[in-house]
């Protein structure tokens, strides 16, 4: 059944209230995700949930960017405008989005729905075994993963912006960590930040 969208966004505007019941809060460092800045992103092939195969590989892509993603993840619909707004502003410039749903609890069905209630315009992969979250070092939603394909390196990891936090939301990010990775994967330059602890609600890995 649809939801009332406006009511819910409304609802995550007034910051802890709208998210500490979905979400886990204190962010802690992992030894696993403070190494993932120096990792080299392995290759991997996936359906989305319109049953399209996709291998991470295959792309002419200049910049590859990876959301992960969960149904009903607050914080993941809460920034969909954000990580819309990215997409375009890269449009035409060489720069794949993909999002990643890890989730054991999700089905394709379930994804299906939730990529058409929220408008969802990324393909979403299923990684069902949860095989490549694993190697990513992901362990919330909402990470974003920018990778360069010309040497598979991840040269960032970490949230979009720091609009949203756990305590309150900004009306405008003061920092857009996951764009200066991508303008400074475009040109060639070195990322001013490669890793930053995301926001985000809790994965459940086996």
């Amino acid at each position: 059944m649809m939801r009332n969208r406006t009511a819910i966004l409304a609802s995550l505007a007034l910051g802890a209230a709208g998210l500490t019941g979905l979400v886990l809060a204190p962010v802690t460092a992992t030894a696993a995700a403070a190494k993932i800045a120096a990792q080299k992103a392995d290759d991997f092939t996936l359906k989305d949930q319109d049953q399209k195969t996709h291998e991470l590989y295959k792309t002419d892509a200049k910049a590859v960017v990876l959301i992960t993603q969960m149904n009903g993840c607050p914080i993941v619909r809460n920034i969909l405008p954000a990580l819309n707004k990215l997409k375009a502003d890269y449009a035409g410039k060489g720069v794949e989005f993909l999002m990643l749903n890890s989730s054991r609890q999700d089905s394709r069905a379930d994804v299906l729905d939730e990529a058409k209630e929220w408008s969802i315009n990324f393909p979403i992969l299923l990684d069902t075994d949860q095989t490549v979250g694993k190697k990513f070092g992901v362990e919330r939603t909402a990470e974003v993963i920018v990778m360069n394909p010309k040497t598979w390196q991840v040269i960032y990891h970490g949230p979009i912006d720091d609009r949203v936090t756990y305590e309150r939301q900004k009306a405008q990010a003061d920092h857009t960590w996951a764009a200066d990775a991508i303008d400074a994967t475009l040109a060639g330059k070195t990322v001013p930040v490669a890793q930053r602890q995301t926001q985000g609600c809790l994965i459940n890995f086996d």
